[in-house]
C-alpha cells in the first residue's frame, strides 16, 4: 500500500498545476504563452482567461500594452472582463475603478474625493511581454528571468506561423506525445490524396522501431531517434527536445524546407483536465507556405472557429479511410491526430496503469526531470534548466540522413554549434 501511495503522490505532482500545488509552483517559474498576438490585436475586448486553474482577465490598455489581472474586481468582485479599456488601464463596469497592467488602482470615481485611496489598492497582476507574435506571462514569485532566446522570436516576416488548439486533457499528455518518436510511424502514417508526401514519411514506414538515446541539455533533454531506411544501412536521425517544464520541439512540415526549421509546442494548462496547445512553426532560411498551413487548420474548424473532431463525435473516425489513406482514420492533420489520442487517455491519464518500455525512454526521463525540478522548488531552490540570462545555445531540431556507425550524440552536438537558426542575410 505504501508503494501505491508513493506512486499516486508522484503522479499528482506531475499532473496537478493549480495554485499552491507542487507542479503548479514549478510551471509558474517559467514564461508561458498566453495568446497569439494576431488573435488579440490592439483594440480587442478584454477576455476571461483561465490558466493553471486561475481565473484572470487578459486585456490591452489604450496604448495596446497587454496585461493579465485577476478576474474579480477587488472592490465588489465584479468580472473585469466586461470592463472598459481606457485612461491607461482597465476600468471595472460596476463602479469604474481603474487598474493598470501592473494591477495598481488608478481611480475610484464612485467615492468622494476626500475618501479615495487608489494607491492602497492593488489587484493581482502578472507581467506580460510580447515577442515573436506571442503574448507571454510570468506567474511566479520575484522578478522574472529573461525570456529564453527561442529561434523564432525575431523571425523575418513570413518565416513563422503559429496556431493554438484547445485540448480536453491534462497538459502532460500533450507534452509526452511530442517526445514519443515511435508513434509517428503509426498514428501519423498517411497517404494524402494529392500524392504530396513529407520526405521523412518513407523513413517512418521503413523502420517503425527507432533506436533512442537521450542527452541532457541546458533547457531539458535532447532526444535522438535513429531509423535504418535502406539496405546500405543509411540512418535517418531526428533530433527533438523536451523543454522544461511543459514544451517540446520536433521537425514538423517545416522540416521539408531543410535545415533551419523547427516546430516548438507549449502545452499550457487551463486546469488539470484541459490545456491549450501552442504550436509555432519556424524556418530561418526559407519562407513558410503559410497559406497552406492556414487552409489545413481551417479545414478542422467549423464556421465559429470551433474544432470539428471531438470525443463527442468520436473524431469522425472513418474506417474506410483507414484502409486506404490514413492509419488512424481521422484525417490528415497531425495536430488533430495528437489531440485525438491524448484526449482518448482521459482527462488525467493514470500513470500507475501504464507499462512503459524502451520505446518510452524519453517519457521516463522527462518525468524524472520534472519530479526533480518540482522537488527542487519545493525545497526552496531555483527552478532548474532555466538560464536566467535567456541563453538557449544548445537547442537544435533537425532530420538528417547519416552513415551507419556515426556517433549520433556528437553529430547532434556539432549541429547545435552550426547556428542553423540564424536568418540568411537580406538583400
Amino acid at each position: 500500500m505504501m508503494a501505491d501511495d508513493a506512486a499516486e503522490a508522484r503522479w499528482k505532482k506531475l499532473t496537478l498545476t493549480g495554485p499552491k500545488t507542487p507542479g503548479g509552483e514549478l510551471l509558474r517559474r517559467y514564461w508561458q504563452p498566453v495568446a497569439l498576438s494576431k488573435e488579440f490585436p490592439p483594440g480587442s475586448p478584454p477576455r476571461h482567461h483561465r490558466i493553471m486553474s486561475e481565473d484572470l482577465v487578459l486585456f490591452r490598455d489604450d496604448q495596446g500594452i497587454a496585461g493579465l489581472l485577476g478576474l474579480r474586481c477587488p472592490h465588489r468582485n465584479a468580472d473585469l472582463s466586461f470592463g472598459r479599456a481606457e485612461d491607461g488601464g482597465l476600468r471595472c463596469p460596476y463602479h469604474g475603478w481603474l487598474f493598470d497592467v501592473r494591477g495598481q488602482c488608478l481611480d475610484q470615481p464612485n467615492i468622494p474625493l476626500e475618501h479615495r485611496s487608489p494607491e492602497q489598492i492593488r489587484q493581482k497582476a502578472y507581467p506580460c511581454i510580447e515577442r515573436g507574435g506571442i503574448v507571454w506571462t510570468y506567474m511566479g514569485p520575484g522578478s522574472p528571468p529573461e525570456l529564453p532566446a527561442y529561434p523564432f522570436l525575431d523571425a523575418p516576416e513570413g518565416h513563422v506561423y503559429a496556431m493554438v488548439w484547445p485540448s480536453a486533457c491534462n497538459y502532460l499528455q500533450g507534452v509526452e506525445g511530442n517526445i514519443d518518436p515511435s508513434h509517428t510511424s503509426f498514428l501519423h502514417r498517411i497517404s494524402p490524396p494529392s500524392g504530396a508526401q513529407n520526405p521523412s514519411m518513407a523513413g517512418f514506414k521503413a523502420d517503425t522501431a527507432p533506436r533512442l538515446s537521450v542527452v541532457d541539455t541546458s533547457f531539458g533533454l535532447r532526444l535522438l531517434a535513429e531509423r535504418t531506411i535502406d539496405e546500405k544501412g543509411t540512418v535517418m536521425l531526428r533530433s527533438s527536445n523536451f523543454i522544461l517544464p511543459n514544451a517540446a520541439s520536433a521537425n514538423g512540415s517545416e522540416g521539408a524546407l531543410g535545415l533551419g526549421g523547427c516546430s516548438i509546442l507549449w502545452h499550457v494548462p487551463i486546469d488539470d483536465t484541459s490545456h491549450i496547445r501552442f504550436e509555432i512553426m519556424y524556418h530561418a532560411k526559407k519562407p513558410l507556405p503559410i497559406a497552406d498551413y492556414e487552409a489545413g487548420r481551417l479545414k478542422e474548424l467549423d464556421d465559429n472557429g470551433v474544432r470539428i473532431r471531438t470525443m463527442a463525435n468520436r473524431y469522425l473516425q472513418d474506417r474506410e479511410e483507414m484502409k486506404r489513406n490514413t492509419y488512424a482514420g481521422v484525417g490528415y492533420s497531425f495536430p488533430i491526430h495528437d489531440l485525438f489520442v491524448t484526449e482518448s487517455m482521459g482527462g488525467i491519464s493514470d500513470h500507475r496503469t501504464e507499462h512503459l518500455t524502451v520505446s518510452d525512454m524519453a517519457i521516463g526521463r522527462a518525468r524524472r526531470e520534472l519530479l526533480r525540478a518540482i522537488e527542487q522548488v519545493e525545497a526552496g531552490g531555483e527552478a532548474p534548466s532555466q538560464d536566467r540570462s535567456g541563453r538557449f545555445d544548445d537547442f537544435v531540431t533537425f532530420t538528417a540522413m547519416i552513415d551507419k556507425g556515426t556517433d549520433v550524440k556528437q553529430y547532434a552536438s556539432d549541429m547545435a554549434s552550426r547556428r542553423i537558426y540564424e536568418p540568411e542575410p537580406q538583400g
